[in-house]
């Protein structure tokens, strides 16, 4: 077979059949054009073909099924970018090449597609616009939060949504963003944008981690979604009783008012005595008296031809029975006949009595029509001031009965409803302070293991505080999420006081601290990320050791996440399960930007090289991106050898 499509790393795993599960850690995917199969044998430590299919570990299916995924990113005309397009994969994605080949620009078309402010000098020189473009596969929770914003989502068989983003601008400034064929803004498109994809290491996200705020992150970590429900539920109970107490207490100012215009329209719409059946009635019997000279010549005259005298329709009729009948037992056609006459004089005689009773009933009465002429004009009058229809009436008169009464009994009402707001923002607080309790509680130990992250990357003196800041417990700070504000506060040096990151990290510094926090997170959390997450700069400024760290941390951190990384260094690009290659070559008098990914391990080996050695690169390069690429495999994978 010549085509390989997969590596088992572990030479000792035993293949019991031709079709195996193997755990992630012990294959690595050689992807290959979409033109291929799917599924392919190969040979691996073994004379026999294989299949091998990846099965994930159980305690990662949930989250591999759930998480948010960039499968497709496409750029036209961005600086000397031509076009890139690329299909990330689902855990760490790393960009290398040399300095400025325009690894960045991929980090700016993401920023693009987030809502970041554009500018006409993005577009390619002699281009007449820029484009960006992606598709995201997202958990199926985040549909009703794309519905609110205006965009249309396919939730119909409960699997992940896809999200199609594209965005452009021309060079007379002005652009355009759809999302799935949607036409939004650009400040609707950050907000969309928010739940599918954070760039970390830029002071624009000092707030944010993995695609949430300072509070739902320690939330998470807290795993407080049981408390937190149950604040949120006091809450709404609360709003409730508060703003129906409101509601009653502002009516009192023009309380005398309203009960003169309430007990007006109850006196009114009583006074009428509707029924919800009258108007119909009413409006059959006016044209009958309406009518009645015309019905009366109409009634008697149809009577007389049916039923008044010897040559109406049932005399002739009944002779026309009368002479066929004898034959009709005689032969089979005349008897069929006979029963058809005999059926249209008892239907015939049906429609005479009905003639009678019609015409006996038929009476001149003007005064009775005036009446009901009265009456529907009252009923139509009562329609328009208080509903389209005598049932919309009698609903608003039940209404204001039951107004009338609360106003008339204002003040057992307005106690009653004061008691009921208070015992309820009595239960919030209690509950909102317990949450506050567990959140303190969870800070200390996501300090901790903060701490410890921040320790494994050489930023021992780098200190971390997780504050949580409770507002006074009143009602004008009462919030569905609790009485706290959070926030993460960083000391560079030992002996400072900590301080917002923005206002002191470097964007390597604050990438390798939103590293931290999300590696603290996500080994406590069972949930994937809110967002794929874009780490920038992260290694400026680091080397060797702590570089190696940094992938490992990442490594870890895509187990469960999808991870894009633009690095310069060997070590971080060598933990990679995505390797994209960006070079920049001359054509025709321009640079351009050009970009693809290495499939092969030699092609990975040989990046790997240049980045240790430069561009000639020696044999003891190549031995040592090997090594680089056997030790970022997984613990798990090299225990086994």
């Amino acid at each position: 077979m010549n085509e390989v499509i997969g590596v088992l790393r572990d030479p000792h795993f035993s293949l019991p059949c031709n079709v195996v599960n193997v755990p992630l850690e012990l294959f690595e995917v050689a992807k290959r054009p979409r033109s291929t199969a799917r599924s392919t044998s190969l040979r691996a430590c073994c004379s026999y073909p294989i299949i091998i299919r990846y099965c994930a570990p159980p305690g990662e299916r949930g989250r591999l099924s759930t998480r948010p995924v960039i499968t497709y990113l496409k750029v036209r005309n961005l600086a000397i970018v031509e076009e890139f397009a690329v299909e990330p994969g689902p855990g760490l994605n790393v960009l290398t090449g040399e300095t400025g080949a325009g690894k960045s620009l991929l980090i700016d078309s993401i920023e693009f597609l987030r809502g970041a402010r554009s500018s006409t000098e993005m577009i390619r020189a002699g281009a007449e616009k820029m484009t960006a473009e992606a598709v995201f596969h997202l958990p199926s929770t985040a549909g009703e939060a794309l519905e609110a914003l205006g965009i249309e989502v396919d939730r119909a068989d409960g699997g992940p949504i896809e999200l199609i983003v594209k965005r452009e601008i021309a060079g007379n400034g002005r652009g355009r963003v759809l999302i799935n064929g949607s036409p939004l803004s650009v400040r609707e498109l950050g907000e969309s944008m928010d739940a599918v994809i954070e760039i970390h290491g830029q002071h624009e996200s000092h707030n944010r981690v993995a695609g949430q705020g300072y509070r739902e992150l320690l939330d998470e970590y807290g795993d407080h979604g049981s408390i937190l429900g149950s604040v949120g539920e006091a809450h709404r109970e609360w709003r409730s009783a508060s703003e129906e107490f409101r509601a009653l207490a502002d009516a009192q100012r023009d309380r005398t008012l309203r009960l003169d215009l309430l007990r007006y329209q109850i006196d009114e719409i009583g006074a009428a005595k509707l029924a919800p059946a009258e108007e119909e009635g009413l409006r059959a019997e006016r044209s009958m008296l309406a009518n009645a000279r015309q019905l009366a010549e109409a009634t008697s005259g149809a009577f007389a031809l049916v039923d008044d005298d010897e040559n109406s329709a049932l005399a002739q009729l009944a002779r026309a029975l009368h002479l066929v009948q004898p034959l009709a037992t005689e032969i089979a056609d005349i008897g069929a006949i006979a029963a058809e006459l005999e059926d249209a004089v008892y239907r015939l005689q049906e429609t005479s009595r009905g003639l009678s009773r019609l015409s006996d009933s038929v009476r001149h009465d003007p005064e009775r029509l005036e009446e009901i002429e009265d009456r529907l004009v009252t009923i139509e009058r009562l329609k328009k001031k208080y509903g389209g229809s005598v049932d919309a009436v009698l609903a608003y008169l039940e209404t204001i009965q039951q107004e009338f009464e609360r106003l008339s009994d204002y003040e057992a009402n307005i106690d009653k409803l004061q008691r009921v707001e208070e015992q309820r923002f009595a239960a919030w607080r209690k509950t909102a302070e317990s949450l506050s309790a567990a959140r303190k509680k969870a800070a200390k130990k996501f300090e901790t293991a903060i701490q410890s992250e921040l320790n494994d990357l050489a930023m021992e003196r780098t200190t971390v505080k997780v504050v949580v800041d409770a507002a006074d417990a009143a009602r004008e700070h009462a919030a569905a999420h609790g009485l706290d504000r959070i926030e993460i506060l960083i000391a560079p040096n030992r002996g400072e006081e900590p301080k917002a990151m923005q206002r002191i990290a470097s964007g390597g510094e604050l990438s390798r601290i939103q590293l931290a926090i999300a590696a603290a997170l996500f080994k406590s959390s069972r949930h994937a990320a809110a967002a794929t997450l874009v780490f920038d700069e992260i290694d400026a400024g680091i080397g060797g050791r702590v570089a190696e760290v940094v992938g490992r941390k990442l490594q870890e951190l895509a187990a469960g996440n999808q991870v894009i990384c633009v690095t310069h260094l060997p070590q971080i690009a060598s933990f990679g399960s995505t390797h994209f290659f960006v070079w920049k070559e001359d054509a025709a008098g321009h640079t351009r930007a050009r970009i693809r990914r290495l499939d092969s391990d030699d092609e990975r080996v040989n990046e790997i090289a240049r980045m240790l050695g430069g561009e000639s690169i020696p044999a003891s390069a190549l031995l040592h991106a090997r090594e680089l690429l056997d030790g970022a495999r997984s613990p798990a994978a090299r225990s086994r050898r």
